[in-house]
């Protein structure tokens, strides 16, 4: 997991895939507003029962691949629900497309995640 901010513009209806790392000693439980994800991969195998979550808990060496439909248009956040962590940018901003967003993104705006 590296500490750095972006944004992944989506249209609805797309059918999103990721996938989480966790190349660091600490344990790192992903969360993703407005939707759900289904895990697909575990350490590159597939899972024998995918599974669907709004949270994933990434810890140190595992990787994850999951999947989720962009069916909830907005501005949402992905983040690390260790909050020292989101605040120091472990965080991916989820944007639809041709959305407008009602606040600036990043620290400059004062908005904190949390």
């Amino acid at each position: 997991m590296e500490n750095t901010e972006y944004t992944f513009v989506v249209q609805e209806g797309d059918r999103v895939k990721t996938t989480f790392v966790n190349k660091s000693l600490g344990e790192h439980p992903m969360h993703l507003h407005g939707h759900h994800m289904t895990v697909l991969k575990k350490n590159g195998e597939t899972v024998k029962t995918p599974w669907l979550t709004d949270t994933l808990n990434v810890m140190p060496g595992e990787s994850y691949e999951v999947a989720f439909l962009a069916d909830n248009p907005g501005m949402w956040m992905d983040h690390c629900h260790n909050l020292d962590h989101a605040a120091t940018g472990m965080i991916l901003h989820l944007m639809y497309d041709n959305v407008l967003p009602s606040y600036e993104v990043g620290t400059r705006s004062g908005n904190l995640p949390d």
